[in-house]
Parts: C-alpha cells; sequence; structure tokens
C-alpha cells in the first residue's frame, strides 16, 4: 500500500487532523490502525531536506533558523546596527520571501533603483551567502529552493500520495513547485474541493471599542456551552498578538469570574493558540533571572528571586523563613550585597537549604568565569541552576511542566550555534542572545481539548467548528495597509500578497472567504473605535446590516458583608510598651497606626535604595556632629581652632564615622561612594560650623543625653542630640536633615511634632529653649523657640513673635510647657486605654505611612485627594 501524506497549513492544524483521525478510528472500535503522516508543510518541507542531506543529494549542513539568525548578525554587527537583533531579523524576514515566492536572488539585483537600505540587504545577502558557503551550511530555505529539482529527480523520499487539506489561500509560489515537481515524480496529489461561496454574515454587530466587542464574545461562548457542552467553538481575533492581554483577562472574568485575578486552578474551558513569550512564563523567567545574576554583586530587587521564586529548592519547606531572611537582609540596608551574605541570613532565618544552595552556586559561579562557546554555556547554565536547585521546588503544574520542556528546547538551540559561532562568548553575550531567543519565542500549553478555540485568521482558516465568532471587521483591517518590504526592491515584489493594495484587497477577500467556511453559524463584529478615529464595518462583508446589541453585563458584584465598627481595643498594661516618643507621634497622627504598630507589632519594612537612605545620612551626620564636640566644651574652643585644624577635626569625625557605618554593613557603599559622601559631609558640617560661630556664646553641656520620660503612666525613652548652656539658660537642640518647622510644635491636642516638647515639659529645672538645628543644603540653621532672647538666629522668643504665627497668644513659656504637657498625656492616655480608631489627623499622617493595605483608610473616604500634602 502507497504511503500517505496528509499535509496542512499550519502545525494547529496538523495536530488537530491527528486528533480526528484518532478519535475517528477509536470511535469505530479499532484497537489499532494505521495512520498517514500528517505535517504542516514547513514541516514536510524540513523533513525532505533532512532526507535529502542523509541521502548525499545535498552537501551544505542544514541549519535551523536559529542558527542562521545568528549568520545574519554576525555579518550585520560589523555595519552601523550594531547589536540591534531586530535588523538581523528583518533581513532573514526579507530572505525567506526571496526564497518562498521565488523572486530574484539578491546578487542578481540591478543597481539602479535601489534605495540605500536595499543596497545595504544586498551587502548583507553577499557576506552571508559567503559565511554560509565558508562554513558549508545552508537555511532551510536556500535548501527548499533546492528541492523540486531533487523531487523531480526522485533524490529523496516521496510518498505515493499527498492529500492537502486546509488550503484554501492561494499557496507561495515555492510550495506550489514543490507539489507540481512531486505530481511530476509521480506522487498523487488529492486536494480536496473548497466549499461553495457564501456570504460571511448576514449582519454585524457594532460596540464602542474592542474591549466591549472582546467581552460580548466571551459572554456568547459561555452562553454556547452552557446550552450544549458538547459543542466547540472559535472566536477568531485578527492580530491577536496586539490583543493577547486584554483576551486572555476578559474570557477568564467572563469563564470564571471568581477566580478572575488568581491562577487558575481547572482546566479552563476556552483555550488561546497564541501565547506570550517564553520569557514571560514565570518558571523561564525565574530561570533568567538566576542566570543574570553576579553572585559577587546582587542588588535587592535581583535578590527577590532567590526568596520568592517557588521553583528553587526548598521554597515551600522554607518559605516563612526566606521572608525573615528577606527581612534581615532589608533591615541591613546595603542596596549591594553578595551570596555568601544572602546565604549568612537565610541561615540566621532558618532557611537552611537556600544558605547551602547559594554558597555551592556562589562556588560554581567562579569557576565559569571565561569566555565559552555557545553548548559550554548551556553546560554552565544548566550546572548553575542545579546548584541552586532549581525546579526542584514545588511539584509543576501541567502547564508549568510544558513551559519547562520548551525551556529545555532553546537551551538545545542555543547550543547548536555553535556550528556558526566562530569564537567564544563573555558570559553576557551568552545571556543576552538567550535573552532575546526567549522572548522571540511565544508559548502556550497544549489545548487539553477546551470547547472555545481563540485563533488568529490564519490559524483558523481551514479548521471547521460548529460555531464561531469573528470580532474586528472594520474597515482599518479589512483590507489591511499595504506593506512593502523595505529590503527588497519595489519592481521584485508584485507576488507578494500585502505589497500593494490590490494584493491587500485580493488577499482580505479570500480570507473572508475562507473565514465563511469554518462554521455553519457564525458572528461578527467590529468596534466603532474612539472618536479621533472612528471605523465602520468593511465594506468586503458586502449589504450588511449594523446592529447595536445591549452590552453584555459585567460580572455582578457579590454582596458585601458589613460589621460594626470596632475602634477600641483592649486597655494596656503601661510596663508591657517599650518605646520613644515615636508611640505618642504615631498616636496624634493616627491611633490606628499606633495600636498597630506598638500593640500588634506591625510592620512593612521597606527595601533598601542605592545609596544611603534619609535615615543613616541622618544618622551620620549625628555622629559626625557628636564626635566633633566630645572633647571641645564651648564656643571658645572652636573659635580658638584655625581653619586647618577645624577641617582636619572634621576630617577625623568623618572617617571614624563612616568607617563605625561600613563596620556593621560593610556592603552598604563603595570606596567612590564614600570618597562622595565624605566630600558631602564636609560641606555640610562646615557650613554648619560657621553658622555656630555667629550665634551667642554657648558651652556644650551634654551630647546625645538618654532620658526617660513619663505621660499618664506610660513610661518612654528618649535621646536629646544636644544641650547648650547659654549664660545660666539651657537649651535643646534636635538635628534635622529632613524638612521640619517649629510651626508644627502648635500645642493642638494632636501634635504634629511633639519630640523636643516632650523633651521639654518634663525636665526641671526648665529649659529656656528649644530649636531644630536644620543641616539640609537649602535650610541651614536654626529654628526655634524661647522665653528670652539666647542669641539664636532663627529662634522666636514668646511675647515678641508678630504675624499669624500660633504661639502669638502665648506670653507665658511655663503656660506653653503646661498645654504641651496636657497634649501629651491625653495622647497617652488614648495610648493605654487600647484607641485604635482609624482617624489620621490629614493626609500628610497617610503619606508618610506604610500601613494603608491594615486600615483601608482609601476606601472609607476618610482623606481625599483635595487636603494638603507635604513632601520632604
Amino acid at each position: 500500500m502507497a504511503k500517505t501524506n496528509l499535509l496542512t497549513p499550519t502545525p494547529r492544524l496538523a495536530r488537530a487532523q491527528r486528533h480526528a483521525l484518532a478519535t475517528q478510528a477509536a470511535d469505530s472500535g479499532q484497537s489499532s490502525w494505521a495512520t498517514p503522516q500528517v505535517l504542516a508543510m514547513g514541516q514536510w518541507i524540513s523533513q525532505l531536506i533532512q532526507e535529502a542531506y542523509v541521502a548525499g543529494a545535498i552537501e551544505p549542513i542544514p541549519i535551523s533558523g536559529v542558527q542562521a539568525r545568528a549568520l545574519w548578525r554576525s555579518v550585520i554587527d560589523h555595519q552601523i546596527f550594531i547589536g540591534e537583533p531586530r535588523v538581523a531579523e528583518m533581513a532573514q524576514a526579507s530572505w525567506r520571501l526571496i526564497h518562498e515566492f521565488q523572486l530574484p536572488l539578491p546578487y542578481r539585483w540591478s543597481e539602479t533603483g535601489l534605495s540605500v537600505d536595499q543596497r545595504q540587504f544586498k551587502a548583507w545577502a553577499g557576506a552571508y551567502q559567503a559565511r554560509c558557503r565558508k562554513q558549508n551550511v545552508a537555511d532551510e530555505w536556500a535548501l527548499a529552493a533546492m528541492l523540486p529539482d531533487l523531487i523531480e529527480k526522485r533524490a529523496v523520499p516521496l510518498p505515493g500520495r499527498i492529500e492537502l487539506t486546509g488550503f484554501e489561500l492561494p499557496m507561495p509560489p515555492l510550495q506550489r513547485s514543490l507539489l507540481d515537481a512531486a505530481e511530476t515524480a509521480g506522487v498523487e496529489i488529492i486536494a480536496g474541493e473548497l466549499p461553495a461561496d457564501a456570504p460571511l454574515v448576514a449582519e454585524v454587530q457594532a460596540f464602542p471599542d474592542t474591549t466591549a466587542e472582546l467581552r460580548a464574545a466571551a459572554v456568547w461562548a459561555r452562553g454556547q456551552i452552557e446550552k450544549n457542552p458538547e459543542v466547540r467553538l472559535a472566536v477568531v481575533v485578527p492580530r491577536l498578538h496586539d490583543h493577547l492581554a486584554d483576551v486572555e483577562r476578559l474570557f477568564r472574568r467572563t469563564f470564571a469570574p471568581a477566580a478572575s485575578a488568581l491562577e487558575p486552578t481547572a482546566t479552563p474551558a476556552w483555550h488561546c493558540s497564541l501565547g506570550p513569550a517564553l520569557s514571560s512564563w514565570a518558571l523561564v523567567a525565574d530561570a533568567l533571572a538566576c542566570l543574570q545574576l553576579d553572585p559577587e554583586r546582587i542588588d535587592p530587587t535581583q535578590a527577590e528571586v532567590f526568596w520568592r521564586s517557588p521553583f528553587l529548592a526548598g521554597a515551600e519547606k522554607e518559605a516563612l523563613a526566606r521572608a525573615r531572611a528577606r527581612q534581615l537582609v532589608w533591615r541591613k540596608q546595603p542596596w549591594w550585597t553578595n551570596a555568601g551574605e544572602l546565604g549568612k541570613y537565610a541561615g540566621r532565618a532558618g532557611a537552611s537549604t537556600l544558605s547551602t544552595k547559594l554558597r555551592e552556586w556562589q562556588g560554581l559561579w567562579r569557576r565559569h568565569r571565561g569566555r565559552a562557546l555557545p553548548s559550554q554555556w548551556i553546560e554552565r547554565f544548566q550546572g548553575e541552576l542545579a546548584a541552586l536547585g532549581f525546579g526542584r521546588g514545588r511539584a509543576l503544574d501541567s502547564r508549568e511542566f510544558q513551559a519547562l520542556q520548551r525551556f529545555h528546547e532553546l537551551l538545545e538551540a542555543f547550543s547548536s550555534l555553535d556550528l556558526v559561532q566562530d569564537t567564544p562568548m563573555a558570559r553576557v553575550q551568552a545571556l543576552k542572545r538567550l535573552r532575546e531567543m526567549a522572548g522571540d519565542a511565544a508559548f502556550r500549553e497544549r489545548n487539553p481539548g477546551a470547547a472555545v478555540e481563540i485563533l488568529g485568521v490564519e490559524e483558523a482558516l481551514g479548521s471547521r467548528f460548529d460555531a464561531a465568532w469573528i470580532v474586528g471587521l472594520d474597515e482599518q483591517a479589512w483590507p489591511g495597509a499595504s506593506r512593502r518590504d523595505p529590503f527588497i526592491p519595489h519592481y521584485h515584489q508584485a507576488p507578494l500578497p500585502s505589497a500593494s493594495p490590490a494584493a491587500c484587497l485580493a488577499r482580505s477577500r479570500a480570507e473572508l472567504q475562507a473565514l465563511a467556511w469554518i462554521a455553519p453559524v457564525r458572528v461578527g463584529s467590529f468596534a466603532r473605535g474612539s472618536d479621533d478615529v472612528a471605523l465602520k464595518a468593511t465594506h468586503l462583508l458586502g449589504s450588511v446590516s449594523v446592529v447595536e446589541p445591549r452590552l453584555a453585563e459585567s460580572i455582578e458584584a457579590a454582596p458585601m458583608e458589613f460589621v460594626d465598627l470596632d475602634d477600641q481595643g483592649p486597655a494596656f498594661d503601661a510596663s508591657e510598651l517599650k518605646g520613644g516618643t515615636r508611640v505618642l507621634q504615631d498616636q496624634a497622627d493616627c491611633p490606628f497606626r499606633a495600636f498597630a504598630r506598638h500593640r500588634l507589632g506591625a510592620e512593612v519594612p521597606l527595601p533598601p535604595s542605592p545609596g544611603l537612605d534619609a535615615l543613616t545620612r541622618g544618622s551620620l551626620i549625628h555622629r559626625v556632629l557628636e564626635r566633633f564636640w566630645t572633647d571641645l566644651p564651648d564656643q571658645a574652643a572652636l573659635r580658638a581652632l584655625s581653619k586647618d585644624e577645624r577641617t582636619a577635626r572634621i576630617g577625623a569625625c568623618i572617617e571614624e564615622s563612616l568607617t563605625e557605618l561600613l563596620n556593621l554593613n560593610p556592603l552598604l557603599m563603595t570606596d567612590t561612594e564614600r570618597a562622595l559622601e565624605a566630600v558631602c559631609l564636609m560641606r555640610s558640617v562646615e557650613r554648619w560650623l560657621e553658622i555656630e560661630l555667629d550665634r551667642a556664646p554657648f558651652v556644650v553641656k551634654a551630647l546625645e543625653q538618654q532620658v526617660e520620660l513619663e505621660f499618664a503612666g506610660l513610661r518612654l525613652t528618649g535621646k536629646i542630640d544636644r544641650i547648650d548652656s547659654i549664660g545660666e539658660d539651657e537649651l535643646i537642640l534636635d538635628y534635622k536633615t529632613g524638612r521640619t518647622a517649629s510651626s508644627d510644635w502648635a500645642p493642638d491636642p494632636r501634635l504634629k511634632e511633639l519630640q523636643l516638647p516632650a523633651y521639654v515639659t518634663p525636665r526641671h529645672p526648665a529649659p529656656a529653649g528649644l530649636a531644630f538645628a536644620r543641616l539640609r543644603a537649602d535650610q541651614m540653621g536654626f529654628d526655634g523657640l524661647a522665653r528670652s532672647d539666647l542669641g539664636l538666629p532663627g529662634t522666636k522668643v514668646l511675647g515678641k513673635i508678630r504675624g499669624a504665627s500660633r504661639f502669638k497668644a502665648y506670653e507665658d513659656w511655663e503656660q506653653l510647657r503646661a498645654d504641651w504637657h496636657l497634649a501629651l498625656e491625653n495622647l497617652a492616655e488614648g495610648v493605654l486605654s487600647g484607641q485604635a480608631a482609624v482617624d489620621p489627623r490629614d493626609r500628610n499622617a497617610c503619606s508618610r505611612c506604610d500601613l494603608e493595605a491594615l486600615c483601608r483608610v482609601n476606601d472609607q473616604g476618610r482623606i481625599t485627594d483635595t487636603d494638603p500634602i507635604e513632601r520632604d
């Protein structure tokens, strides 16, 4: 019996035909059967090339599309488009068109009339062919052009019969010539008859936008399945790639509304034929992220893959431990770290598996520094992933397992570049190429037998369904705009199906007619677009009526559950609460914040940022000034220092403070960053000391003095940055590098800034004043309040204040202290009594809070966008 090949235009249709043949045989009661070889046309061409090479009919070694692109890139990278992969992709696509439509090869082109791009492509093509001859290789399309002669001579194995199915559009000339040659060689070619012409739809539905149109298609599909679970449906979406994200979102919401924001747990009733880039799948993205890392230099965003990836060994068992390790690293606040440090914190947090794997990975990575060929890099990459335990985390579901298989195929394809890669590659070059390949490769899991298939136009043609909805039937898409290939001369492009308006029109007519054959029941629709670009139904549908359907209803919202407001916690034992004035400040800003942070222990650790954050920089300048004034008793001693002595003293204090900081966090700064920070500190401290010299004489009485505070029985601790004596009076100073203002001390029930008032009110004898020592580059100076004139620029004296100041009404310093004390006592009572209302003082309080996920203040409408907001 003669061998039969069944050919289809697309791989998807070939899979569908194989499934249909197997189902038909099984339904007829057969336990075994002979199945014809079902191949897509491209697969058959590749098979013929391999068989011709094995038979010795062709001499060059066949190379894959990936290998051919690498050769194109090696040619083009020597030109002006260095390292731009899309230029190589465009050149390769033009090369394919030339062979597929049997156009003259570039070396035959006359120079007359060629554009600059076409001359450049001609040169590239010549260099590409020279490289192929030198390495004795040839790409699929160059070899496919040789096949008609080989087929006629029967130099390759041929079947006795070829059946064509699904070819409802004109074939490219190369494919036609292959079949003609096979027929000449005695192969029986059987092409099924096309159905009779029929209108696509009798009416077309108009929707305001694409989202509404796709939602309506999804609702229609769900309704059809609910009526008949055995029905087979198609939703055809032109330019599916452009709408892929919207399609998946809308169909998921329609078919599984309760889980639309979650990963589906069951096989969906719909399947999209086109997938996103392989690199966007979580498993592949995590693998590439691991390979991208340098274990000697890792930033917090890169380290996230270690803490959060479920695909690393021990991920499920150590999930909480890895979260704790992440928090430890964030608290340490280094921007740059290394695998050794991460492993140390992982071990300290109880993630022993991760700690061990990080050490193994770091040791292996150090042996992979040199250049290598692609296959050697793949061996290295696989070793590094194995060292991290990648793929040995939680069990993979079917989709992830298929993605892993596709990733392994990609790695094999990368290894095959040895054939065309002249020299070893650096790691960064290998990773860049691998990431580009993963980004170019679309991946979708196999169709598990879903009732609804979402297809692009080309994939839908030749298929058969019970009903179909065709979206996008607008005048902009049908016919589409003509597109000339920029690398092929215009006078050679006549055979191309998109090179001219006439060709596009003919192609669109043929596609619409073929779509009319995919199902007996068809629904058509289009989106009217925006006011700027209003669209109509395509005139290619003929005289069809346009209807305005009722828009598909949104998913009905679930009823909300309301609970009684509970904003009062249990009373608190004062002896159990530890902390400083931050407890009272949180209570003043928002009672819920104080309750959540200091009673419940709620904390949202913030990730490190490059360089020093504001808190660390503020602490650093505190330490520099503390060291500077240690053993320097007063202003007179400062004035006695020469400029050089003062500069030397400042420099020594800066170096000691930076060394102390880096002993705690060795990776916090590089040597260059440390030097820059030292320069900035020197400039700031020198400017500040000039201000200190311009004030009245003073004696430094205390530095960083620890104090104990008590309000309404609540015991707190604090640290006063500096206390100066000015004659018989005492002044409390607080260094500030952020934006501050003494107006924030206004004695409201909920003080906006209460640290210094809290230090002043219980102190005996009473200080004569308090002031911010502002060390900002744009706000260098003092800002304070005093009982009398202390000779401190920027300090306001009670009883002499003019303007709209809140302190204008105060003549008596003791009355102000008493009002502060009363406000602080009331705040302390609120803490101890368990007040926990979500009641922010103003929008600024919320802008500096990270607990909005707990309090849901924005959902309650307590804070509006019209409220003023201050920013540092």
